[in-house]
């Protein structure tokens, strides 16, 4: 039987577009399946008291002038700060929530692509509209789409989440684009 992998992520987090690249290879190599799980990163920080990398300095320099192109280098994927960010995530979080579990991955490893890759604002309604299509667009101005991204949100705190990306098996938590091995071994050892 598949294990089931709840991956909370929000596209205005680098280090969980780092974490994306590398799931289709988990997948394979574990025969798990990710389920990808949206989630409004800046409401997540406000429910669990954490906060954004760039209000201590030390750390956004070191994040954005050092690490994420280092492992961007080293996963083999490209990565351009964009200048937009930080964006305002929520409307393109809750598009993502109209769409099943393979469009939303295909959909969001292009966003991701479009936005750390190249530097597009991906906030942008109209490119939204072309890579999601009206649908996706119309559904997350709806108060339907705001409560959904606001209790997946919720559950991810309720999990002990307090930053993206972040992995669930069952109860284990896994935090990080670095713990993707982990993540793997964990797997590998549950299917033992």
């Amino acid at each position: 039987m598949k294990k089931s992998v709840k991956f909370f992520y929000d596209l205005v987090s680098p280090y969980s577009y780092l974490a994306a690249v590398q799931i289709e290879e988990l997948e394979q190599r574990t025969e798990c399946c990710v389920v990808w799980e949206p989630l409004y990163l800046t409401g997540l920080m406000r429910l669990t008291g954490n906060q954004p990398p760039q209000v201590l300095e030390a750390r956004r320099r070191y994040f954005f002038e050092q690490d994420l192109s280092r492992m961007a280098c080293y996963l083999q994927v490209p990565y351009q700060k964009p200048e937009s960010f930080p964006i305002q995530s929520a409307q393109v979080m809750r598009a993502l929530l109209a769409l099943d579990n393979e469009r939303k991955a295909e959909k969001s490893l292009l966003l991701y692509e479009m936005h750390w890759g190249e530097g597009y604002n991906i906030s942008d309604e109209m490119l939204l509209r072309e890579v999601l299509g009206d649908e996706a667009v119309d559904f997350s101005s709806t108060e339907q789409a705001k409560q959904l991204l606001k209790q997946q949100t919720g559950l991810a705190a309720e999990l002990g989440a307090f930053g993206a990306p972040t992995f669930f098996v069952d109860n284990a938590m896994f935090f990080g684009c670095d713990r993707i091995s982990l993540l793997e071994y964990f797997l590998q050892s549950e299917n033992e």
